[in-house]
């Protein structure tokens, strides 16, 4: 355990969540759990500034389920860090940070949708950036639903409208073969936003990773 606490900057998510940035120490410590207070889990962490240029030095991000009520001990590869939280402003990260907390946010897997969900404002501007692969899969309204192509089953969707970005578990998925692998799939209630009439975006939640989709008509 390190025996001068880590002096720590914490952003209050929704619903619970928060962010937790502190600066990085020489060892480059993995993250691998809190283990201190009670009710407060890790679920995604990511680094940043690890570039030259990059101002300040590195940064950890901890993407947190539940509100620390004062030091936060994270278990590491090389020893227990005590971080000691301070509240502070969203604006502070920079884009960058916004950039690698999006990607960390959206690979937790199933496990990471109410800290996706509670820290989703800090990332939203972000997910204009993610690029569409050429041979990305499609997704277009089918039914009740939606029709992806491919056979990978997504654990959940983020779909864009004009409303604005809504995050919703896969509740059903029943995969076809006519006219190429494609899969039906019946989406849960919106975790947050609303269900939109019209997608112009959308974003597949895999189990290690994730896939931004292109948009097809009906």
């Amino acid at each position: 355990m390190s025996r001068d606490p880590t002096p720590g900057h914490y952003y209050a998510g929704r619903n619970g969540t928060g962010l937790l940035r502190f600066s990085l120490p020489s060892s480059l410590p993995i993250p691998l759990g809190i283990t201190a207070p009670t009710g407060v889990s890790l679920a995604s962490w990511a680094f940043a500034g690890l570039e030259e240029e990059a101002r300040g030095g590195p940064v950890c991000l901890l993407a947190l389920d539940g509100i620390p009520d004062g030091p936060v001990t994270l278990a590491t590869h090389f020893r227990d860090l005590a971080i000691h939280p301070e509240p502070a402003r969203p604006d502070a990260l920079d884009e960058a940070e916004r950039r690698l907390l999006a990607r960390a946010l959206l690979s937790a897997g199933p496990a990471g949708l109410p800290a996706l969900a509670g820290l989703f404002p800090l990332i939203e501007a972000a997910l204009s950036s993610l690029p569409i692969a050429e041979d990305a899969h499609a997704l277009s309204p089918g039914g009740p639903g939606y029709m992806l192509t491919g056979t990978l089953v997504p654990h959940a969707l983020l779909l864009y409208a004009e409303s604005g970005w809504s995050g919703a578990r896969v509740a059903t998925a029943r995969l076809g073969f006519a006219g190429g692998a494609r899969i039906g799939l019946g989406l849960d209630a919106p975790l947050w936003g609303t269900r939109p009439a019209r997608v112009r975006a959308a974003i597949a939640l895999n189990t290690h990773g994730f896939t931004p989709l292109v948009v097809g008509a009906a």
